[in-house]
């Protein structure tokens, strides 16, 4: 694992805004495709991460893989934790998840994430907490 991405993820897991934002070009575009929202800047970025805050207060990630070439990069993920409160519309179950996923990104040239897409699968989220019933055998 590449010291910067397990520093990234490093930074998701203290839970403080400013420490992620730190890893982002001032004009930064982060975009979570799963919730079908997109923040530009580092103010917006920070808001999004207090945001996470609300809907899982023990939220982690572990790297899975990693994959990089010049300035691009791909590094999938696992996040696990407990739905504790409620955000974006949806409620906090105090139910646990796992979540498998892909953050697919940009460098700029001083090393700061320019653009970044996660990629994960909400159905399954939203199944693991409660909140959608298990798929039919």
């Amino acid at each position: 694992m590449s010291d910067w991405m397990q520093q990234y993820l490093d930074a998701w897991d203290s839970h403080d805004a400013a420490k992620v934002v730190a890893f982002m070009a001032q004009d930064a575009t982060y975009e979570d495709l799963a919730l079908g929202v997109t923040h530009e800047g580092r103010a917006a970025i920070a808001a999004f991460v207090e945001e996470a805050e609300q809907f899982s207060k023990d939220y982690k990630f572990t790297a899975v893989s990693e994959q990089a070439s010049g300035d691009r990069y791909a590094l999938e993920w696992e996040m696990a934790g407990t739905s504790t409160g409620e955000a974006g519309g949806l409620p906090g179950t105090n139910k646990p998840y796992r979540i498998r996923g892909v953050s697919i990104g940009r460098l700029d040239a001083d090393g700061k994430i320019k653009e970044d897409r996660d990629y994960w699968n909400l159905a399954d989220y939203l199944t693991q907490v409660g909140i959608l019933p298990p798929p039919a055998s």
